[in-house]
This record gives C-alpha cells, structure tokens and sequence, in this order.
C-alpha cells in the first residue's frame, strides 16, 4: 500500500504514463469528410491542428449524447475514437445523416498507445517536430498530454496501475461512459460544455437546446465530486431526512486507507450533509462534497 501512496502522490504531481482504455475507432474517408463530420459534432473541426486530437459530442437532435468522440487528423482523414459500449449506436448514427456525400466510414482496429502526462510528455512533445511522427496531443485527465505507441515506452519506464489512473480521473472529475455519461445525458451536467462544445459555430443536431440550455435555461442536476468512507459505486446519495438525491456512478479506494473518491449526480443547489446508502444493507455513511463538475 506504500508503493501504491506513493505513485498515486507522485502522479498528482509530477504526472506519468499509464495504457490507454481500448476503444472504438472509425475512420471517416472520402471528398466530404471533413464538411460531413462538421455538421454532426459540437466543435468545430477548423480549429482541429495537426498532431492534436478534438474532444467533441455527437447529440441527439433533443440534445442528448450519443457519444463523446476524439478527433484528430491521419493524412487527409479523419479519427474518430470513443468507448466500446458506444460502437454500434456511434455507427448507426454516423450512417444516418449520411445522403449523397462522398464519405466512407471503416472500423479499425485500436492501436496500442500509451498516454503520458506532466513531466513524462516532455519527450513526447519534442518529438511534434517531426511531421510523421504518430504522437497525437490529448488531454485524458484535465491537463495537456500525449498519446504515443506503445513500442516507443523506454524501458523501466513506471507505468501507473489503472486503479491509481481511475483515482485521478475521479478526483478530475473526467466523465466516463457507463458511468457518469450515457443516452440520457445532457452535455452540460457533465460539465462537457467547457471542453467539448463550440457555442460560436454553425448548425448541428442538437444545436438549437445546446445553446438554448446556454442562454434561457439550465440542466437540473450536476456532476459533483465527492469524498467518503467504505464507498462503493451504486451507493443511493441521502439528505438528512433520507430523501434520494441521487447515486455514486464511480468510487475509487485510496490506498492504504479507508477513505474513497466517487463521483454522481446531485439537483442543482443541492448542500451538505449528505450521506452515502448501501441498497443492500441500507447502512449509511457521511459524504462531503469536495468539487462541482457540471455547469
């Protein structure tokens, strides 16, 4: 458990390398790709450099996610990458906007990458000089980093155990599908809106409650970071009075302790105390919220 404090203290400071999560990747090819991919996505893809991967939603036109996509460029191409549970609808969606447009859209495989971090990117990013180089700039945990393949990791290298990176993630409040996204979500209560939405482009499906949430409106419930003891994932969210506001959709154990970090949902303007329920058991536990996420 001292390893493990260690790399995790390490990590929040100094950064690192850890293997990216397998995913689902398409390539969208032909004349009207990139005008095509354009009209689907919350971002706008001329702002999309070389080497540098978009983060971006793909909506409903009611405004709700159909996926969270990365985007970047491979020669006159474009990547799209998102999670594996969203494989089947992501394509379905894709196909049904498409009419007359030269555009072809073929699964590959995931290539395996590494992501480095903090002080670890710093030789990834020298490497950016290099026009064929196949480092792609990413940011998975809030901050600036680099995906680069996994042949290219030096050995010896410390790669974090997953569990350190899911703590990370959960303390960042990094959304992920399954858990804090899904059919039902609004970009907003995420707080994707600060990363994966351009509200000064042009029409997209969902568009017009996108900026209507923006500018007359406001989501219901947000994203909050919390801190508590013998957490676990699916544990009910109480007021004093035992009203059910919400649930844990990610906890994550802090070594050597019995001290956890989740995440989920609460009603805007919701304050403390909380606490925590077990379905099962129906025991409780004190919740402190340490962060809001969604806007």
């Amino acid at each position: 458990m001292a390893l493990e404090t260690a790399q995790l203290e390490r990590a929040r400071l100094e950064g690192g390398v850890f293997r990216v999560t397998p995913g689902i990747r398409l390539r969208i090819s032909g004349a009207d790709a990139f005008r095509y991919l354009n009209g689907q996505i919350t971002r706008d893809l001329k702002r999309l450099g070389d080497h540098e991967a978009l983060p971006a939603c793909i909506l409903t036109p009611k405004g709700k996610l159909c996926a969270l996509l990365s985007i970047h460029r491979a020669g006159s191409d474009l990547i799209v990458e998102s999670d594996t549970e969203v494989g089947v609808p992501l394509r379905e969606r894709l196909k049904r906007y498409l009419v007359a447009d030269d555009v072809v859209i073929t699964e590959e495989s995931w290539p395996e990458r590494i992501h480095l971090f903090g002080d670890a990117a710093e030789q990834a990013k020298r490497s950016l000089a290099d026009e064929s180089s196949d480092v792609v700039v990413v940011s998975r945990l809030g901050v600036l980093g680099f995906d680069v393949p996994e042949e290219s990791l030096d050995p010896g290298v410390e790669v974090l155990d997953p569990a350190i990176v899911e703590i990370l993630r959960i303390e960042r409040g990094i959304p992920l599908w399954g858990c804090e996204l899904g059919p039902e979500t609004l970009p907003p209560e995420a707080g994707l809106d600060r990363t994966a939405i351009d509200y000064d482009r042009g029409c997209y499906p969902g568009q017009e409650v996108i900026s209507r949430l923006k500018s007359i409106g406001r989501v219901n419930r947000l994203l909050h970071g919390f801190r508590g003891d013998g957490l676990r994932s699916g544990m009910k969210i109480l007021s004093p009075v035992g009203s059910e506001l919400g649930t844990l959709t990610s906890v994550g154990g802090l070594p050597g302790t019995s001290g956890c970090v989740a995440l989920g949902y609460l009603p805007r303007g919701t304050g403390e105390p909380l606490f925590a329920s077990d379905p099962l058991t129906g025991e409780g536990t004190p919740l402190s919220i340490t962060a809001t996420f969604g806007t």
